[in-house]
C-alpha cells in the first residue's frame, strides 16, 4: 500500500472544477460502475454522463483529495485507490462543504469502479 494518488484520480479531482460531464465521463470505462456521493447507482457511460450533468451543475464545485492509499493486485493490472475527500460549492451563494470518502478501481488508466459516500460524523 502507498499514499501516492494514481495520475487519473487527480485529474478526476481537478477536472471537477472545470463543470464539463463530457470530459469528467472520458475518465470512466464503457462499463464503468458508478456508486455516486449525492445518489444512487449509475451504469456505463450513459450512467455516469447523467449523474455528472447533475453533479457538476453545482455552482463553483472544487474537489479536493485529503488522504489517499492506493493498492496494486499481484498481476499488476489494477489499482485501488481509497480516501477521504472534500467538495466544495455554492448554493444560495453561501459556500457548502461536504467531506467524503471514496474508493476509485482503476484497469487500463480508466476508472472502472468508482463508490463515493458522505463521511459519517
Amino acid at each position: 500500500m502507498f499514499k501516492s494518488i494514481p495520475k487519473i484520480v487527480s485529474l478526476w479531482a481537478k477536472t471537477v472544477s472545470e463543470r464539463n460531464p463530457k470530459k469528467q465521463t472520458q475518465l470512466y470505462s464503457k462499463n464503468a460502475v458508478l456508486l455516486a456521493t449525492f445518489q444512487n447507482l449509475f451504469l456505463g457511460h450513459d450512467g455516469v454522463i447523467e449523474y455528472m450533468i447533475s453533479f457538476l451543475n453545482k455552482e463553483g464545485i472544487e474537489c479536493q483529495i485529503i488522504d489517499n492509499y492506493t493498492q496494486k493486485d499481484d498481476s499488476g493490472k489494477f489499482q485501488i485507490s481509497s480516501g477521504l475527500y472534500e467538495f466544495y460549492y455554492l448554493e444560495s451563494g453561501i459556500k457548502k462543504t461536504v467531506k467524503a470518502r471514496y474508493t476509485f478501481v482503476i484497469k487500463n488508466n480508466l476508472i472502472i469502479s468508482h463508490h463515493s459516500s458522505v463521511q459519517p460524523n
